[in-house]
């Protein structure tokens, strides 16, 4: 999750681990039309979205596991549901 904010154009760090959703890209465009390559990246808009405001990192993810709007996976496909061994993984 954390990565996944870091890299892209439509968040925001507001302070150390919090993020918050960009008002325009570094390069000055309006965000609102932006088109997300990620499904990570959609449940993190639509978490913060609903928030209003920036979250933690970790609470972020906690959102989007509590939504399931986002399943973490393995690279050879398999699904975790241990939070502490998904946490690592992401």
């Amino acid at each position: 999750v954390s990565s996944a904010c870091r890299k892209s154009p439509l968040f925001v760090r507001t302070a150390y681990g919090r993020y918050a959703i960009a008002k325009e890209y570094l390069n000055g465009s309006n965000t609102q039309g932006a088109v997300s390559t990620s499904p990570l990246r959609d449940a993190i808009y639509r978490v913060l979205q609903d928030a209003g405001g920036s979250l933690h990192y970790h609470e972020i993810q906690a959102k989007i596991q509590a939504k399931k709007l986002f399943v973490f996976r393995r690279k050879d496909g398999t699904v975790h549901t241990d939070p502490k061994v998904m946490q690592k993984r992401v």
